[in-house]
């Protein structure tokens, strides 16, 4: 595996928080945030609604060079094996939020990040990276918003 050097780490991380320079796009299960009345639905998801996410990192993996963060030991390697990177579905309910998936896409200058409540957030700096990735994100039956 290739790491990256730190002065690349530094363009993408604060003490190991995605720079607050970054602009957000959130994916998810859903068009918009939930409102209270709605909240059963994340109760509610199946494991083949879950799996839209590891389809879209699949995708995004087949056309971008990606490098998985490691945050609980602080490096970052370049993603190759993406079968041993991705997590079952089993394995994701019993992990924490240090053991969520984070990824950088140089080429996009990106960052994409699980985060809670079946959403992830994708860091950009307004340079076409959303508008560039709204294919993948619908094919894997996703939908994306910054709200």
């Amino acid at each position: 595996m290739w790491a990256l050097g730190v002065s690349v780490i530094s363009e993408y991380f604060d003490d190991w928080e995605v720079k607050e320079e970054f602009s957000q796009e959130f994916i998810s299960l859903w068009g918009g945030w939930l409102g209270r009345e709605e909240c059963y639905k994340l109760d509610e998801v199946t494991e083949s609604e879950w799996e839209r996410f590891n389809q879209l990192v699949r995708l995004l993996h087949s056309e971008y060079e990606m490098y998985a963060v490691n945050i609980e030991n602080e490096t970052i390697n370049k993603l190759e094996d993406l079968d041993k990177y991705l997590p079952t579905y089993e394995e994701n309910m019993d992990r924490g939020q240090i053991n969520f998936t984070t990824i950088i896409i140089p080429s996009l200058n990106a960052v994409l990040t699980e985060t809670w409540d079946y959403t992830y957030i994708l860091y950009h700096k307004n340079n076409g990276t959303v508008e560039t990735l709204k294919p993948l994100i619908k094919k894997s039956n996703l939908f994306s918003f910054n709200d």
